[in-house]
């Protein structure tokens, strides 16, 4: 498939539908502290039930945050997500 991008001001964005590029190792990404907590959970073998459960919120709130996670390091699963976090200190190995 291919993308054609647009300039606008000068700058040079991605077309629409633009496959999100992977995020390099370098690069530190900022979570928050919920998303750490949901993180640590997953990589504990926890679902997003179970997760809910533990921590007294919605599944959706949890399915919410995890796409947040995932948006942010550029990654379509949330086990990628981890390994990732693991690697860059935001969360500790288990």
């Amino acid at each position: 498939m291919m993308y054609q991008a647009t300039t606008v001001s000068g700058r040079s964005l991605p077309a629409r539908g633009t496959p999100p590029r992977a995020n390099s190792q370098q690069q530190l990404v900022q979570l928050t502290k919920r998303e750490k907590e949901f993180l640590q959970w997953s990589e504990a073998g926890k679902s997003s039930w179970e997760i809910a459960m533990i921590v007294d919120c919605s599944e959706a709130n949890v399915n919410y945050h995890f796409n947040n996670i995932r948006r942010k390091f550029g990654v379509s699963s949330r086990h990628l997500a981890g390994k990732i976090a693991r690697e860059q200190g935001l969360i500790q190995a288990l």
